[in-house]
């Protein structure tokens, strides 16, 4: 990512009722006649309310009210992100045990059926949460090796005794092998000029390397970075990248969390992250370890931990102090860059224009 203050704008989700009947609809999914002429929703949604926050793992009571006294239903029908949850005769209360599903922000509809084919729905959003804080860790540096302080670090990762690391800016954008000893690149190529170097991760033998605002990434033959493919993907931007033996893990600057098909970058399904208290956006650089994601956050002095079957934060590592302020010049920027031995269980971080990189042994915080 460039130089930039980003700005997330806080978003109300507000309730929504809407009704639908049999009448016949325009070709372009609009409602015939005024919208003033539309009848109101018969039923409203008590429970729970315009974005209600609740830990992943508890229950939560669904209760809908009829507007008037009398109304009788065929069925009433609760639905979570477009599948059916349950099914009654009548508005009665039920209960959605929230155990299963994943963090993050999720729709909650209830459908009323009436005798005369007449039906409502009416939707609100819960935003559901890590089910407690996060553990606190810290670090102790256990070795340093040179980093090239021209490098504008995007991904970095470990294998067969170098690392490999893609660096950003437009014009200076690289893909490297590096050797730890002395910090040289003994390979390297030059993105095209227009391209924004982001993300890298190796599946299968092949390094993958994302862009920052080109939707565009490039798949390369480890051992001589030719290109193997070239492909696109939907994502406005592209910031992260990991492999977690199955999928390509990709973050995009918001909280989501994208799971790719490591053949045609095609999405999966997705994770919005979230720790105790809401949604954790700016997810950077990603490293797979261990069964869980590793993550930097943009600005932030942190690497979280995340649980990637539910989305949950479940360990923050606070990195204050890792560069010392001697080694940091005018263009010195954000901590970012993880990468992790499988042979060894080494871990190495770094940061973009850093002088060093460091290897870190990471203990339990004791506050």
């Amino acid at each position: 990512m460039k130089k930039i203050v980003l700005i997330f704008p806080i978003f109300v989700f507000v309730a929504t009722s809407w009704s639908c009947d049999n009448s016949p609809r325009p070709k372009g999914g609009g409602i015939a006649g005024d919208r003033s002429s539309r009848r109101k929703a018969q039923i409203s949604i008590v429970s729970p309310g315009n974005s209600d926050r609740i830990a992943l793992g508890a229950s939560l009571t669904l209760s809908a009210k009829a507007a008037g006294e009398g109304l009788q239903i065929d069925s009433l029908r609760w639905f979570v992100d477009g599948k059916l949850l349950v099914s009654s005769p009548l508005l009665k209360d039920t209960e959605w045990n929230t155990s299963g599903f994943t963090t993050g922000t999720h729709r909650v509809e209830a459908v009323a059926h009436y005798p005369d084919g007449n039906r409502d729905i009416v939707a609100t959003t819960v935003l559901l949460l890590a089910p407690q804080p996060p553990k606190r860790y810290t670090y102790r540096i256990v070795a340093v090796y040179p980093h090239d302080v021209g490098a504008y670090t995007q991904g970095l990762l470990f294998d067969g005794g170098f690392f490999y690391e893609s660096t950003g800016l437009a014009g200076e954008s690289t893909l490297r092998k590096v050797l730890p000893a002395t910090g040289e690149a003994v390979q390297s190529l030059n993105l095209p000029k227009e391209m924004f170097g982001e993300g890298l991760t190796l599946a299968d033998n092949r390094l993958i390397q994302i862009t920052w605002q080109n939707q565009t990434a490039f798949i390369y033959r480890k051992d001589d970075f030719s290109l193997l493919q070239k492909l696109s993907y939907p994502m406005r931007e592209g910031w992260g990248l990991a492999f977690d033996g199955e999928h390509l893990l990709m973050t995009d600057g918001t909280a989501r969390l994208y799971f790719m098909d490591r053949e045609y970058f095609t999405e999966v399904r997705r994770l919005e992250v979230c720790n105790h208290t809401g949604t954790v956006p700016l997810l950077n650089e990603l490293e797979y370890i261990n069964g869980e994601l590793w993550a930097n956050v943009y600005h932030q002095d942190v690497i979280l931990r995340i649980d990637v079957r539910t989305g949950a934060v479940t360990g923050v590592i606070d990195m204050k102090g890792l560069l010392n302020a001697g080694d940091m010049k005018s263009d010195t920027d954000v901590l970012n860059g993880i990468a992790f031995d499988q042979l060894t269980g080494k871990i190495y971080v770094t940061g973009k224009k850093w002088p060093k990189l460091f290897e870190i042994e990471i203990r339990e915080s004791k506050r």
